[in-house]
């Protein structure tokens, strides 16, 4: 990770530059590639500030925080970026993680995961072209049918559409 600690207006404190691009580099706990980070102090009269931005893997972070001194402002600036890498890194995880189909169903409308499943359904034994398929989707008022077409010899699937047409999907020969 490459950190790059500047200042405008005033001096950093080579113990004070020690400390910040130590605690930066623990960023990279949170994430496998934390490509750069830039750490910017300023001084504006009594008060001085600190601006944190950081450059992850499809993310950058920045915060800029002010206090009496530059480790007071860059302690602050440090634990709002640190929360929201966390934050982000959280989002991620429970995104690709996501709860098991049994247990969310349980939460929303208390269906015990046992009786969640497959529920088999039989195909007509009797070839169909699709448009006898279509009238039986009509007939039936679902929104898909399979079946076996009876020209190709290939199971086929007809369903409506969004746009009020109809489709049908064929495997390639």
């Amino acid at each position: 990770m490459k950190i790059r600690v500047t200042a405008r207006h005033s001096d950093v404190d080579p113990a004070m530059r020690e400390y910040a691009e130590e605690k930066i580099a623990r960023l990279a706990h949170y994430f496998d590639r934390v490509d750069e980070a830039h750490l910017v102090f300023d001084r504006e009269g009594h008060e001085a500030m600190a601006d944190l931005t950081v450059h992850a893997a499809r993310l950058v972070v920045s915060s800029q925080q002010s206090a009496d001194d530059q480790r007071s402002a860059f302690d602050r600036a440090f634990e709002k970026v640190e929360r929201q890498i966390r934050r982000h890194k959280d989002k991620v995880r429970d995104r690709k993680h996501g709860e098991a189909t049994a247990k969310a169903a349980l939460e929303l409308d208390g269906t015990p995961p046992e009786e969640l499943g497959i529920i088999p359904e039989r195909l007509s034994a009797t070839p169909l072209t699709p448009e006898e398929a279509l009238s039986e989707l009509d007939e039936l008022n679902a929104r898909f049918i399979v079946f076996e077409n009876s020209e190709t010899k290939r199971i086929n699937v007809i369903y409506r559409r969004d746009d009020g047409n109809y489709g049908l999907v064929e495997p390639d020969e």
